[in-house]
């Protein structure tokens, strides 16, 4: 049961208007009454701590009450952060800068931060780069990213462009892996690889999902890109991709490119890599890292203090036999044994 501390908060914070409107795109997309899909929703959220949107990018309507108990809503969600990730070491994560010094050893691309350098070391570092990205200090979901084009500006004019402008972290373009690029060149294509450090200091890899872009310069799920599960131990991509309007594709529309079975380069390399990373954040143990495949190997792009929900559990992939994703959480989080829930979902997929 969700803490009512949480639903009270809700209710006083909620988008009432984004509200019910999903009431109405759900009540269509399950053919069922508004009043009843307003009821279940309500006690979704009551129940699983699962949010309005939650009920509908999830599938709720659609699922039973033995798998409804093992997905991963946003109130657990947010529980778990709350448990595992300190809030006075948040700023590591939010602050672009302190996170490229924090972990430095993975980071392979030059970057400056224009705000502790002089004009001079900024205006130099411009000149070694005919093209970079300028990105805003706390910027979330790849908004407010620039693709800097040096030759198109006055050095001068540039510079006052990124101050006025607040973009304080300049980076060298990543070099994606040609494996990459046959699957989308219109933007650099992470892995979403989510780690939990348990009070052992033993790291778990929870979740691995690809995030490919769909020509924009950025890859974010929330920003018109999408996702696609992939195989924790073998990097292959297995399932169609889905992006956040609920459009499901085997191929990708621009490159053509078959995403299923689709092989990520690097992937050992890759899972090490995050393994350490998590071990220089004993205060933050709950962390999504974006993870980019170079030509020379697996760079760290970015961590998450708050890894999103959302991609684990999408609603096109939920049917009958689909388990969430939560007691696999709750195992390597020890926060409690694998449920009973999960048991019996597992018995039912098995009678099948």
């Amino acid at each position: 049961m969700a803490n009512p501390v949480y639903i009270v908060k809700r209710l006083f914070n909620m988008n009432y208007k984004g509200f019910f409107g999903r009431i109405d795109s759900v009540s269509r997309k399950a053919n069922k009454s508004k009043i009843g899909t307003f009821c279940d929703m309500v006690w979704c959220g009551i129940r699983y701590g699962a949010g309005y949107m939650d009920y509908d990018v999830i599938g709720f309507y659609k699922l039973s009450t033995e798998q409804r108990k093992t997905m991963l809503t946003r109130g657990l969600n947010n529980k778990f952060v709350k448990e595992l990730n300190k809030k006075e070491y948040w700023h590591i994560f939010n602050n672009k800068n302190e996170f490229n010094e924090t972990f430095a050893k993975f980071i392979t691309r030059d970057w400056i931060y224009p705000i502790s350098a002089r004009k001079e070391e900024t205006l130099s570092w411009i000149e070694k780069h005919p093209i970079f990205f300028a990105k805003p200090n706390d910027g979330q979901c790849g908004k407010g990213i620039e693709k800097i084009v040096t030759s198109e500006w006055k050095k001068d004019e540039l510079y006052n462009h990124l101050v006025s402008s607040q973009l304080e972290l300049l980076e060298e373009p990543i070099q994606q892996h040609e494996d990459m690029n046959r699957l989308n060149s219109s933007s650099v294509n992470t892995v979403r690889m989510v780690t939990v450090m348990n009070e052992n200091s033993d790291v778990t890899i929870l979740a691995t999902f690809s995030r490919i872009g769909n020509g924009k310069v950025v890859d974010n799920f929330n920003s018109g890109g999408m996702t696609a599960k992939v195989n924790r131990d073998t990097g292959v991509i297995e399932e169609e991709a889905v992006n956040k309007l609920g459009e499901v594709f085997e191929k990708h529309p621009i490159t053509g490119t078959t995403i299923k079975g689709f092989q990520i380069p690097c992937w050992e390399e890759a899972r090490k890599l995050v393994v350490e990373a998590a071990k220089l954040s004993p205060n933050v143990r709950y962390v999504g890292w974006d993870v980019a495949m170079t030509v020379n190997g697996p760079t760290l792009v970015e961590g998450n203090h708050y890894p999103g929900h959302d991609i684990y559990q999408v609603a096109e992939k939920m049917d009958e036999n689909s388990i969430g994703v939560l007691p696999e959480f709750e195992a390597a989080m020890n926060t409690k044994p694998v449920g009973a829930a999960y048991h019996a979902a597992r018995k039912k997929k098995r009678r099948i």
